[in-house]
């Protein structure tokens, strides 16, 4: 598969995501649903590097998909409230596409895919409402949960599959993908229960902002030890750089 092939393949899951989720009043009055490139070319790696895979995977690749969306329209309402006509809808677009995805688990017709999610989807939702309570466990805890949030419904579908041999890398990027968007909302001056979260245990902001800084530079040097481990194609390993932004502002403040 040369270079080329793997963006129009990605690209082409987001068009089959985005038709199959689509509704007019939905997309009038919301963003739509949030699809990462980084997960679809985690959900696809396999094909990438020339494993089994057939209609069925395809599909529940894109219930994965189409999962994190719903609780990524979720996440958008806990953070910023209901009050507007577009966050209600927002809500309403989460349970739609909540609605997607377990039809598409039914039309599969296997069950132990279903629990492998299902299970997956518990646990993603329990360590997202740990970041709306008052209990502060520690900053291994709280790292713990990122990893749980960001990788553990892939690493179901790596599992069902026997694709495991990417669990380490895809779980790597995707906890780098996570920290630097707080990084990065951080130092635009925003917030979210993630960087509230970190509050308690960094009061000075540019402690938060080293700890960030910290844990992108620690990432990095993982990401490449796991990438080797996994012997990836070179098409593969190529895009798989560009999903690391080395050029992200990681500048702390004076």
């Amino acid at each position: 598969m040369n270079e080329q092939m793997i963006p129009l393949k990605i690209s082409s899951m987001e068009a089959e995501i985005q038709e199959m989720v689509h509704q007019r009043t939905l997309q009038q009055y919301t963003a739509g649903p949030v699809i990462s490139r980084a997960r679809l070319f985690f959900l696809l790696i396999p094909e990438f590097g020339g494993m089994h895979w057939s209609d069925e995977i395809r599909t529940s690749a894109k219930t994965v998909a189409i999962i994190y969306a719903a609780l990524h329209a979720h996440d958008l309402i806990e953070e910023h409230g209901t009050a507007t006509k577009e966050q209600q809808l927002t809500v309403l677009a989460g349970d739609f596409y909540s609605g997607i995805y377990y039809q598409l688990l039914a039309n599969l017709d296997n069950i132990d895919l279903i629990r492998e999610l299902a299970s997956a989807v518990v646990t993603v939702s329990e360590q997202r409402a740990s970041f709306h309570t008052a209990a502060n466990g520690s900053l291994a805890d709280f790292d713990r949960s990122i990893h749980s949030i960001e990788s553990s419904l892939i690493e179901a579908f790596y599992r069902f599959y026997g694709y495991e041999r990417y669990s380490d890398l895809s779980r790597l990027v995707l906890v780098y993908e996570r920290y630097a968007k707080e990084l990065q909302l951080m130092q635009a001056g925003g917030t979210t229960p993630i960087l509230r979260k970190l509050d308690h245990h960094f009061p000075e902001p540019a402690a938060k902002e080293a700890w960030l800084t910290g844990k992108l530079e620690a990432l990095e040097r993982e990401i490449s030890e796991a990438a080797r481990a996994c012997a990836l194609p070179y098409a593969a390993d190529h895009y798989l750089h560009q999903l690391i932004p080395h050029k992200i502002s990681i500048k702390l403040s004076n």
